[in-house]
């Protein structure tokens, strides 16, 4: 088999079709491509969607949300280039009063978990390692005992980080000390 060159878009099923446009513009300062009663195509990037919605219509019956552990899709997951823009990221979405479900350090990332306006699940992420680093830490005794990892605060982490003080006790899980003091891994400042 020959594996795809790159993910290219989602499409979403929503009763909540207004709603989901305009968080997903703001959340992406993505811009509309189309739009129209019944399809919406949305992009961030050179690429002609990255979002596409059809409009169920109004549903009496249809839950507010869909529970974070129903069946079907659990997260997309993005990545930033750096600590920087993931922490950018979070100042701007925090202005605008979207606040990330779940912050946590799962060793090979940093993340930022989100729920749309429907209950979709988005991590907003950075590497942490390089892939051989990364893949061997997975295959590793820490994360076969914690394959989650561990919550962490935002709001510290970018106050350190607009200070220019170290964060890699911050953005490392605690049972990463070597990579606590290893600034070669690109999150140091």
């Amino acid at each position: 088999m020959v594996a795809p060159s790159k993910f290219a878009h989602v499409v979403f099923n929503t009763h909540r079709y207004d709603e989901m446009i305009d968080w997903y513009a703001e959340v992406f300062e993505a811009r509309v491509q189309h739009r129209d009663d019944r399809l919406a195509f949305l992009t961030y990037d050179d690429e002609h969607h990255r979002f596409a919605f059809v409009n169920l219509g109004l549903a009496k019956d249809a839950p507010r949300k869909r529970a974070a552990m129903a069946p079907g899709l659990n997260h997309l997951g993005y990545t930033w280039r750096n600590l920087d823009e993931l922490i950018d990221t979070y100042a701007r979405l925090k202005r605008r009063g979207v606040m990330p479900t779940r912050p946590i350090r799962h060793g090979l990332t940093l993340s930022l978990y989100y729920r749309d306006p429907d209950g979709n699940g988005l991590e907003f992420q950075i590497d942490l390692m390089e892939a051989q680093a990364a893949n061997e830490f997975m295959s590793g005794p820490a994360f076969a005992a914690n394959p989650i990892g561990e919550p962490f605060d935002p709001e510290a982490l970018a106050a350190r980080l607009a200070l220019g003080k170290p964060v890699n006790d911050l953005i490392f899980r605690s049972d990463q000390a070597e990579s606590k003091s290893d600034a070669g891994v690109g999150a140091e400042r």
